[in-house]
């Protein structure tokens, strides 16, 4: 009997542990994160739980969850709940089941509903204000307040419902410098929100009077200008004041109309020298805007620019000029001879232009002179009292003071002036000019120089001159002197040249212009006590001598003669000749020939040499200019004149770098 018993004893106990052997019990959801609190769009999201088919949820507002239980049932682990009342507090629980097992319950979480919506408000591109609702997109009806005060009692409370929008539109007029508060109640299918939207973070205010833009402390140079302010969102009306007074005592109105959607006016003819004072203020049906702040600009008076003050040596038709200033109906200047403008000389000028050309003033006069601005509304003040001397005298540029060596004719030249008509030039060998030695030249403002007569060797000269307008003559500049050429200049052979050929010796001597001829002289004695001369034409300043006794010493000179006179004898060189034999001294015939001579074409130069190495012809003018090298290589060479200008020109045939003949070339 005892042994019975234990095997039952046994058996009670397998009995009790079984199901623990056979099938594991499911886990519970584990609810990490609270439901919205959105009574429009609650849901949860949980860890999914291994094995479970669905999952079983609860929702009450009895967190015992014994009533007002809603009970339903999802394979997601995402459970969008179903819309909830506002302002609850709802208790949420879940658990996992599948075919064999059921979890037990979850811990219960819950979550307090939204007690009212959100607004969102901003002035539209019409300038109207729209307030916005999205957060509760449940509601099929809101019901609107809004008003200029936050207690919502004022005396321009409104009162709208909309149902199937989200949102409220109020539509300008609006009052300026008030703030426009907005909240709602929004009613879903089940429910009313038991509170308003937050109204003090809802609102929008309208500012108390326009923003300036430009301009402010600005000086122009013009007088019309444009007032530039920032526009309100929505139509208004601008009116703007200008004064020339803090206070607006006498203010000058302007207007944007209403139906203009420009944000600035053109104002005119402002006040010169003036601090100008500027405001706006906006005007609709039902209210007006307080004054905006004042902005401030000047307009600027007259201010010269040139001539520079006490500025001398000014021609006599100068110019008188100011800053420009724009939209203005002229300039008046005045111009006299004495700082009070009193003289019988006195001169005023209109003029719709900045600057004026004064003409044949008098030469060495000290003017003044002072301008003033005006247009339709004012007229400034004088600009200060500036002054210019005009020149005096001429200032002479050509011959240079005291300059040496000229020629005999000379191209005199003073500074060049505008205005002036006719310039007048005194020479004369006397520092005094008087008449009797003196010569008056004269050339028009079309000419810039004049030449004077044929002019003495040696002579020093002194010269002036002056300026004549249609109302005045100059005084006489400071007189300048210069010395004409006394002597012609030796050139070639130099001084005590040596081996020296006695057939074709070159003499060549400075080239003078405006001469007739030259005179040279050659002899064997320093004294000439026994001479040979001989006559060179003007363009002759090179001769060749021949049949030279050897081993001698000769001595030459030369003078230029000219209508006028005879230079002085230059300087006496000398040279020497070779010494040779007898059968030297034959003089080797070139036969140099050049035909036609003269020729209005090309020139043929024929030369007989032994052999035409190192032969060339060179070609100058009578001033002694290089103008061409063309080598000789046969009997006869053509001397090309295309470019050349009709005169007279010299060949020279050069052997072995010796000049050996010269011919004169006449081109015509």
């Amino acid at each position: 009997m005892k042994k019975k018993h234990s095997y039952f004893f046994i058996f009670l106990i397998w009995i009790q542990l079984m199901p623990l052997f056979i099938i594991a019990q499911l886990d519970p959801p584990n609810l990490v994160n609270e439901f919205t609190s959105n009574a429009c769009s609650p849901y949860l999201s949980f860890v999914g739980v291994e094995e479970a088919v669905k999952y079983e949820i609860q929702v009450s507002l009895d967190n015992s969850f014994i009533t007002d239980v809603f009970i339903d049932y999802t394979e997601s682990t995402t459970y969008y709940l179903p819309l909830l009342e506002f302002d609850k507090e709802y208790f949420l629980r879940a658990r996992a089941i599948n075919d064999t097992d059921t979890s037990i319950w979850s811990d219960t979480i819950s979550r307090v509903t939204i007690s009212r919506g959100v607004v969102d408000v901003e002035i539209n591109q019409d300038g109207n204000l729209i307030a916005t609702e999205d957060r509760l997109y449940c509601s099929i009806e809101r019901w609107w307040e809004v008003d200029t005060i936050g207690s919502f009692n004022s005396p321009i409370l409104f009162r709208d419902t909309t149902f199937d929008e989200n949102y409220i539109l109020v539509h300008e007029p609006f009052y300026f410098c008030s703030d426009y508060y907005f909240r709602v109640k929004c009613i879903s299918l089940i429910d009313t929100t038991p509170a308003w939207s937050q109204h003090l973070f809802n609102s929008i205010s309208i500012p108390c009077s326009p923003t300036l833009v430009s301009p402010n402390n600005f000086n122009f140079t013009n007088s019309i200008t444009n007032l530039k302010l920032e526009r309100y969102d929505h139509p208004l009306r601008y009116v703007f004041e200008l004064d020339t007074t803090i206070d607006f005592t006498n203010p000058r109105e302007f207007e944007i109309a209403d139906t203009d959607d420009s944000d600035l006016v053109s104002v005119g003819d402002l006040y010169f020298e003036k601090q100008h004072y500027w405001r706006a203020r906006a005007i609709n049906p039902i209210d007006t805007s307080q004054w905006s702040d004042i902005f401030t600009f000047s307009m600027c008076g007259v201010h010269q620019t040139l001539p520079l003050d006490e500025e001398i040596n000014i021609s006599t038709n100068p110019s008188l000029s100011v800053v420009t200033i724009g939209n203005i109906i002229g300039y008046h200047f005045e111009l006299d001879t004495v700082p009070d403008f009193s003289s019988e000389m006195f001169m005023q000028y209109d003029s719709p232009n900045s600057a004026i050309n004064l003409e044949n003033l008098l030469f060495g006069t000290t003017y003044y002179w002072r301008v003033r601005v005006y247009h339709s509304l004012d007229t400034s003040s004088y600009t200060s009292v500036r002054s210019f001397t005009t020149v005096l005298a001429p200032a002479l540029i050509s011959p240079p003071d005291l300059s040496v060596n000229q020629n005999l004719k000379l191209n005199l030249r003073a500074g060049f002036l505008s205005g002036v008509t006719k310039y007048q030039y005194q020479l004369s060998q006397s520092l005094n000019f008087l008449p009797q030695q003196t010569t008056l030249l004269e050339h028009n403002n079309f000419a810039n120089m004049v030449q004077t007569d044929l002019l003495h060797f040696g002579i020093e000269y002194y010269w002036r001159a002056r300026y004549i307008n249609e109302n005045d003559t100059s005084a006489w500049s400071t007189a300048f002197s210069f010395v004409t050429i006394a002597k012609p200049q030796l050139i070639e052979p130099t001084d005590q040249a040596t081996q020296m050929p006695i057939n074709n010796c070159m003499l060549y001597w400075q080239n003078i212009q405006y001469v007739d001829s030259y005179t040279l002289w050659i002899s064997t004695t320093p004294d000439f006590t026994e001479y040979e001369e001989y006559l060179q034409p003007f363009y002759g300043n090179i001769i060749y001598l021949s049949e030279l006794l050897p081993s001698t010493t000769y001595y030459w000179k030369v003078k230029a003669i000219t209508s006028s006179g005879e230079s002085n004898w230059s300087e006496t060189w000398s040279f020497t000749t070779q010494n040779t034999s007898k059968s030297d001294l034959l003089d080797q015939d070139y036969n140099f020939q050049i035909f036609p001579n003269p020729s209005s074409n090309d020139f043929t130069v024929k030369v007989t040499l032994p052999n035409y190495n190192n032969a060339e012809i060179k070609i100058a003018g009578l001033n002694g200019h290089l103008k061409d090298i063309i080598s000789v290589t046969s009997e006869t060479t053509v001397i090309p004149t295309k470019g050349w200008k009709p005169g007279v020109y010299v060949c020279n045939l050069f052997i072995d770098g010796k000049l050996v003949k010269t011919e004169k070339l006449v081109y015509e």
